[in-house]
């Protein structure tokens, strides 16, 4: 298997027939996985780089088919807004500013330049694979190695005695950093090898294992966005439940075993989590009373402009505002949920947007359970394409904490695989 990756790897480099502009874009696509752990610039540049290549490519050689597509449109629109909300915005100048959201459109042309290069690389998806299944496991071993060491193999150590940060030293985000792509290594190994029994079960593996590390990650989110993807898993695909239901004992059993080697862990990863979700007025909702307080302050701000909201990235501003604030910990960047981040600065106007796409992944989600049921096998998705629709639903979903709408590192994260989506939805229609 090692001889045929090494051997995939070097098809990249010299299969004659691919354009050397494509082989260098997907090249630059490779470095993403990689570059995430480094922080947020370099993977921005090289989004930013794939999607001015693709639209110089697609307008130059006329390449319409690629815009012709509901998903195109009303992200553009979104991004169109973005900038008019933002200009007449109490603050216009940061409005733009702020983590480039000017710029917001140059995800969507990041997407389609991925659905580019799959058309013309036949090779990109599985080294894709290759490269971010690499990535995924040094980043577990170092986290998993810093749990239980107090430092990582770089010697950085703990963010804190709860949280750990792994190769991203003092930034804890190491469980998203696995959720996000352990959800779309499970989809690329789907696309790219035979289904199995054998193949199911080491994909099933390989988010248990992402998900233990996850749990000692002390980050409640990503573990959430994992546990849903597992149980979609369960509800769309009837074969092998047997070892699903299997993985999940074994899972509950390592989870157990270490927290009886490691007292402490129980008392900072459950007890804590347990007593912070318990605080909020809804109690048992995957969020803290610290997440609930910008929430709060957020949904201020949408009652005072329901329809076009305070303005593009403004909550940091507008949470300093007395009227805005709710106890002592509601004022931050953002309010830590895509929905009501745009509530509160893009108001409804904005915000149909954001239910249309995610109304349009359910829509989806429905069809398929809906002639699953009546046995319509024939109308039915294939799986390994369907598995890319679970992914971003799960990445979407609106009742989990999330980092700021505008943030390029997650979004570099969650545009990857709507890359696949897209070509999948709109090449084979």
């Amino acid at each position: 298997m090692t001889r045929s990756y090494i051997s995939n790897l070097s098809n990249f480099f010299t299969y004659k027939s691919v354009p050397i502009d494509i082989t260098i874009f997907s090249f630059v696509l490779l470095l993403i996985p990689i570059t995430l752990i480094t922080g947020p610039a370099i993977p921005d540049i090289c989004l930013s780089l794939i999607a001015l290549y693709f639209l110089i490519k697609s307008i130059s050689r006329k390449y319409w088919s690629y815009y012709n597509n509901t998903i195109v449109y009303g992200f553009l629109l979104f991004s169109i807004y973005v900038i008019i909300r933002a200009l007449l915005s109490e603050f216009p100048i940061n409005s733009l500013i702020n983590e480039g959201s000017v710029f917001y459109f140059r995800y969507i042309f990041f997407a389609m330049g991925v659905w580019y290069l799959l058309d013309h690389n036949p090779y990109l998806s599985k080294n894709l694979f290759i490269i971010i299944f690499a990535c995924v496991s040094i980043v577990i071993i170092d986290g998993i190695y810093q749990y239980f060491v107090g430092f990582n193999f770089l010697g950085f150590q703990k963010h804190s005695p709860t949280r750990l940060t792994g190769l991203f030293n003092e930034e804890p985000i190491i469980g998203r950093y696995i959720s996000f792509l352990s959800l779309f290594i499970f989809g690329l190994i789907l696309e790219n090898f035979k289904f199995s029994r054998l193949i199911f079960i080491l994909s099933i593996s390989f988010l248990l294992i992402s998900g233990i590390a996850i749990f000692l990650t002390g980050e409640r989110a990503p573990l959430f966005y994992l546990i849903i993807f597992v149980f979609l898993i369960f509800i769309f695909l009837k074969k092998y439940r047997f070892y699903q239901f299997l993985g999940l004992v074994l899972s509950i059993l390592i989870v157990s075993l270490t927290l009886q080697f490691n007292p402490s862990a129980k008392t900072r990863v459950i007890d804590l989590s347990m007593k912070q979700i318990s605080e909020t007025k809804f109690p048992f909702f995957p969020y803290s009373e610290h997440h609930e307080q910008h929430y709060i302050s957020a949904l201020k701000m949408f009652n005072d402009n329901p329809i076009f909201g305070l303005g593009t990235n403004t909550f940091r501003n507008h949470c300093l505002k007395s009227k805005y604030i709710y106890k002592d910990k509601s004022c931050n960047s953002h309010p830590h949920n895509f929905f009501i981040q745009i509530l509160a600065e893009l108001g409804i106007l904005g915000f149909f947007f954001i239910c249309y796409f995610f109304g349009y992944l359910s829509y989806f989600l429905i069809r398929q359970l809906l002639f699953q049921i009546k046995l319509r096998k024939d109308r039915l998705i294939p799986f390994k394409n369907f598995s890319f629709f679970l992914i971003l639903f799960v990445y979407w979903w609106p009742l989990i904490p999330h980092m700021s709408l505008y943030n390029n590192w997650n979004n570099t994260l969650m545009m990857l695989p709507l890359g696949f989506l897209m070509k999948y939805l709109y090449t084979s229609k």
